[in-house]
């Protein structure tokens, strides 16, 4: 039996194309992403995605076999996948903003914590926030709805992605901000209330130092109203993965 090049590069796409993709949104994805996964595992489990795959996707062409090409095409399937990995990446950091604004809003920026994810020291609530972010991001599924989004990219081929890719991740890019600001609102009006309120006191208690008794309160009132509304956070997770889920179909021209 004589195989042709045609043959083995034929047998090589249909593993290297969901392979290289799947590379590119372990770059870039929340827990496939994450450094506390060894690098071991991430390529045992991307072979095996990639397996999958193979086996259930239609013919896939055969993979370039001038070097060129090849390295063009590995780089463009990298980028497709690490561009549908940092949707999910933005579900996450968009609940961790949460924290973030919550945390200066009660002025418990100054609380640091080393994040193994993040470069630099942030602040504890941002870390809490991703932690909550992450679980429920993985409770509601997000890992098995970003596997089913980079199976059904290749129902357009195995070309790149398209000029709507960018305006619709730049545009889903800003639910970071609006999520964050949204979900701390309740905690932003306890601390204005605060605020003033101490602030009140000392103009007609001026015995009454700002520091011993405004800080505490507005930590305690701060804290105290963002432990109530996480009961709205599912609710924030479920939205944002359902945005995201549109904005990959948008990306990948399957709305």
């Amino acid at each position: 039996m004589v195989l042709t090049d045609h043959q083995v590069l034929g047998w090589l796409g249909r593993f290297l194309w969901p392979f290289l993709r799947i590379t590119g949104v372990f770059l870039t994805s929340p827990l496939y992403g994450s450094t506390m996964i060894p690098t071991r595992v991430k390529a045992i489990l991307a072979a095996t995605l990639a397996g999958a795959l193979a086996l259930w996707l239609p013919d896939l062409p055969p993979f370039p076999g001038d070097p060129p090409s090849a390295i063009y095409q590995g780089l463009i399937q990298i980028g497709y996948g690490a561009a549908i990995g940092l949707v999910m990446q933005i579900v996450v950091v968009a609940v961790a903003s949460i924290g973030e604004v919550a945390g200066l809003a009660m002025g418990l920026s100054f609380a640091e914590l080393q994040f193994q994810d993040v470069p630099g020291s942030t602040q504890v609530l941002f870390d809490l926030m991703t932690w909550t972010g992450l679980m429920g991001y993985i409770a509601l599924g997000g890992p098995v709805w970003l596997f089913g989004a980079i199976a059904h990219s290749f129902a357009g081929g195995v070309g790149g992605l398209g000029p709507a890719t960018w305006p619709a991740l730049v545009s889903f890019g800003g639910v970071i901000m609006t999520t964050g600001v949204y979900l701390a609102v309740p905690v932003l009006a306890v601390g204005l209330a605060v605020n003033i309120t101490v602030g009140l006191l000392t103009v007609f208690a001026p015995q009454l130092n700002l520091l011993t008794i405004g800080f505490p309160l507005l930590i305690l009132g701060g804290l105290s109203v963002l432990t109530i509304s996480l009961g709205n956070v599912q609710q924030g997770i479920e939205h944002l993965l359902n945005t995201a889920v549109k904005t990959i179909a948008a990306m990948t021209h399957h709305g």
